[in-house]
């Protein structure tokens, strides 16, 4: 029981990830508020939240205003070029509808489809602009790849938006506080599995880093001492 109320111990562990994720949540309200800011307060969102998973240090309020800055060119252009192409879509359905025939139904369906790709890239782009740095195509490039590519990733984080959307209904909007820090801390856990596919060290865990420079280290000075003892060898 004293392990459990320890400062190592899950309580604090635990209840740290919650206050984290609230945190992150109204930042990303309040940086969102312009509406067309909303693409530079994502990226920033999810770069705090896959680095509070890998448990690199930091503070939330500060790496949040630094990724913000950092990202808040392409991070807007992105999010104003989702909003075009989703009106778009979404204009045309609503006319594809009203159409009769084997046509209509046809880019109806056509329409769908290219809305639904557009969330799979959503899936990926604004943690992909919060990780790497790439251009503006670049980036639309690979949220498309990934989106595609790694399907069951991209479902899974589609059912978590839509069961998260629900529980903001079902609690007449209580749960809208902080339900961008959810799916952010959520949705990381299997889009930095994503990227560690491709980025192998990324967010590595310092002290695993420091382990390995000594096993280097150690191997270093063991095949130096096996190089003099060769060379004392010769010598004789």
């Amino acid at each position: 029981m004293r392990e459990f109320f320890s400062l190592d111990g899950p309580l604090q562990k635990y209840g740290g990830y919650v206050a984290d994720t609230l945190i992150m949540s109204l930042m990303w309200l309040v940086f969102s508020l312009p509406i067309f800011t909303i693409g530079a307060s994502t990226a920033a969102l999810f770069y705090v939240s896959t680095r509070r998973i890998a448990e690199r240090e930091g503070y939330i309020t500060s790496d949040f205003w630094h990724a913000f800055k950092a990202n808040f060119k392409r991070g807007t252009i992105l999010w104003l070029l989702v909003l075009l192409v989703g009106f778009i879509l979404f204009f045309n359905i609503m006319v594809d509808m009203e159409r009769t025939g084997t046509f209509g139904a046809f880019m109806w369906v056509a329409q769908f489809i290219f809305l639904l790709q557009l969330w799979f890239i959503c899936v990926f782009l604004f943690p992909i602009t919060a990780r790497f740095d790439m251009g503006v195509i670049q980036t639309i490039k690979s949220s498309f790849f990934m989106g595609n590519r790694h399907l069951l990733t991209t479902l899974t984080c589609t059912v978590l938006m839509v069961a998260i959307l629900i529980s903001v209904f079902l609690t007449n909007g209580i749960m809208f506080f902080i339900a961008p820090g959810i799916y952010a801390m959520l949705s990381s856990y299997m889009i930095m599995r994503v990227f560690k596919k491709y980025r192998p060290e990324m967010d590595k865990d310092p002290r695993l880093e420091i382990q390995e420079i000594e096993a280097q280290k150690a191997e270093e000075r063991r095949r130096l001492g096996k190089d003099s003892d060769l060379e004392d060898n010769n010598e004789e």
